[in-house]
Protein backbone atom coordinates (compact mmCIF):
# COMPACT_ATOMS: atom_id res chain seq x y z
CA UNK A 1 0.00 0.00 0.00
CA UNK A 2 1.17 3.42 -0.87
CA UNK A 3 1.20 6.21 1.98
CA UNK A 4 -0.69 9.01 1.12
CA UNK A 5 1.77 12.14 0.73
CA UNK A 6 0.46 15.09 2.65
CA UNK A 7 0.02 18.73 0.89
CA UNK A 8 2.87 20.38 2.90
CA UNK A 9 2.00 24.19 1.43
CA UNK A 10 -1.88 23.40 2.97
CA UNK A 11 -0.11 22.47 6.48
CA UNK A 12 1.67 25.62 6.30
CA UNK A 13 -0.95 27.76 5.72
CA UNK A 14 -3.41 25.95 8.07
CA UNK A 15 -0.59 25.88 10.74
CA UNK A 16 -0.61 30.05 10.09
CA UNK A 17 -4.60 30.66 9.97
CA UNK A 18 -4.57 28.84 13.59
CA UNK A 19 -1.83 31.34 15.14
CA UNK A 20 -3.39 34.36 13.43
CA UNK A 21 -7.41 33.08 14.56
CA UNK A 22 -5.94 32.75 17.80
CA UNK A 23 -4.43 35.79 18.60
CA UNK A 24 -7.56 37.70 17.18
CA UNK A 25 -9.88 35.63 19.37
CA UNK A 26 -7.84 36.12 22.15
CA UNK A 27 -7.36 40.47 21.56
CA UNK A 28 -9.26 42.08 23.93
CA UNK A 29 -9.08 45.52 25.68
CA UNK A 30 -5.98 45.73 28.71
CA UNK A 31 -7.62 44.62 32.10
CA UNK A 32 -10.64 42.48 30.33
CA UNK A 33 -11.72 38.88 29.31
CA UNK A 34 -11.91 38.46 25.44
CA UNK A 35 -15.78 38.12 25.14
CA UNK A 36 -16.19 35.75 22.40
CA UNK A 37 -19.34 33.23 21.59
CA UNK A 38 -18.19 29.39 22.17
CA UNK A 39 -18.47 28.64 18.50
CA UNK A 40 -15.49 31.31 17.03
CA UNK A 41 -12.88 29.05 19.13
CA UNK A 42 -14.27 25.70 17.05
CA UNK A 43 -13.57 27.87 13.80
CA UNK A 44 -9.70 27.05 15.04
CA UNK A 45 -9.50 23.48 13.72
CA UNK A 46 -12.58 23.45 11.34
CA UNK A 47 -10.51 25.97 9.04
CA UNK A 48 -7.60 24.26 9.57
CA UNK A 49 -9.51 20.92 8.77
CA UNK A 50 -11.14 23.01 5.76
CA UNK A 51 -7.52 24.35 4.50
CA UNK A 52 -5.50 21.26 4.57
CA UNK A 53 -8.35 19.34 2.40
CA UNK A 54 -8.29 21.89 -0.27
CA UNK A 55 -4.93 21.72 -0.62
CA UNK A 56 -5.09 17.89 -0.24
CA UNK A 57 -8.06 17.21 -3.01
CA UNK A 58 -8.88 20.81 -4.84
CA UNK A 59 -6.44 22.50 -5.43
CA UNK A 60 -3.12 19.98 -5.11
CA UNK A 61 -0.79 22.67 -5.75
CA UNK A 62 2.42 22.15 -3.78
CA UNK A 63 4.92 24.91 -3.20
CA UNK A 64 7.31 23.24 -0.77
CA UNK A 65 7.98 20.07 -2.90
CA UNK A 66 10.47 19.58 -6.00
CA UNK A 67 9.77 18.46 -8.65
CA UNK A 68 11.55 15.09 -10.22
CA UNK A 69 13.02 15.66 -13.24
Amino acid sequence: MRKKERNVTGIVLAVIYCIVLFEILIDAPPGEAPNNPPWAYAMIPLGAVVITSLFDFVIKFDFFKKKKK
